[in-house]
């Protein structure tokens, strides 16, 4: 149903004076559809889009589809391919993204978070995003913050999932692997393609983090989106939300408070 449809019907319910609470609240959430609507992967004009996150928590990194972050701006931009969408989530919104799930981001340090996508099948070819963030590192009484390379590799055209396991100083860690494989004890994590009637899109991927003591892969939370129209100035504030807290990185390797969360 269209949302001007939506709108319309919903008018009709409250005509003739049956102005109740049920009329109003029906009005205003056809209201809200007429101001966002799916992402539309025909349309090829660069514009601002709307971008919202799932933010799973951190004893479910494979939980889909159940609650999502506040609105983050996105842009629709030029392909070479004509075949493709390129989607680029700026630099600063995934700083603001990531600072609200309680990773410490280090500013200045991210790349934008690039999304390229399959018009006709709606496979996500690849989704590519780089930065430095810091972590506390606790040893004894000692305590200290080292900065963390991470790089984050998504696609819909591949198979993954997580396995959970306790990494050093007994952190309980989710490493990406390859699904299916049971010698990893892997929980495999359903891939989606680009939904046209909802512009939900689950790409699946890891994290590379380097630091001066080891590398890790671990399971990537970043890649389970909704794309939606909506123009830059009606995108709202934001602010945190209070689930917004249970998304971050899977914790690599170090025992900080935010860096625990994760999905």
């Amino acid at each position: 149903m269209g949302a001007t449809t939506a709108m319309m019907q919903a008018g009709r319910r409250c005509r003739h004076g049956a102005w109740s609470g049920a009329c109003f609240a029906a009005l205003l959430l056809a209201a809200g559809s007429a101001r966002t609507a799916p992402l539309d992967l025909e349309d090829s004009t660069p514009r601002p889009i709307e971008v919202r996150f799932e933010i799973s928590p951190a004893d479910q990194p494979g939980r889909l589809d159940s609650a999502w972050s506040a609105p983050r701006l996105g842009v629709v931009e030029p392909s070479l391919n004509p075949d493709q969408v390129r989607i680029r989530i700026p630099a600063q919104e995934m700083e603001d993204h990531l600072t609200s799930a309680g990773t410490a981001v280090i500013p200045g340090t991210f790349s934008d978070f690039v999304w390229t996508i399959d018009r006709v099948s709606g496979h996500v070819v690849h989704a590519e995003l780089a930065g430095r963030i810091h972590e506390r590192l606790a040893i004894g009484l000692l305590v200290t913050r080292i900065a963390v390379e991470i790089r984050v590799d998504m696609s819909t055209e591949r198979q993954g999932g997580f396995r959970t396991s306790r990494g050093m100083f007994g952190i309980e860690t989710h490493d990406f692997c390859n699904a299916p494989d049971t010698l990893e004890r892997c929980v495999p994590v359903e891939t989606r393609r680009f939904d046209p009637t909802r512009g939900y899109v689950n790409a699946i991927g890891d994290i590379r983090a380097a630091t001066p003591l080891a590398e890790v892969r671990a399971f990537s939370p970043l890649g389970e989106i909704r794309f939606s129209e909506r123009a830059a100035e009606e995108i709202g504030s934001r602010t945190q939300t209070t689930r917004e807290h249970d998304a971050v990185f899977s914790p690599a390797m170090v025992p900080d408070g935010g860096a625990e969360r994760g999905g």
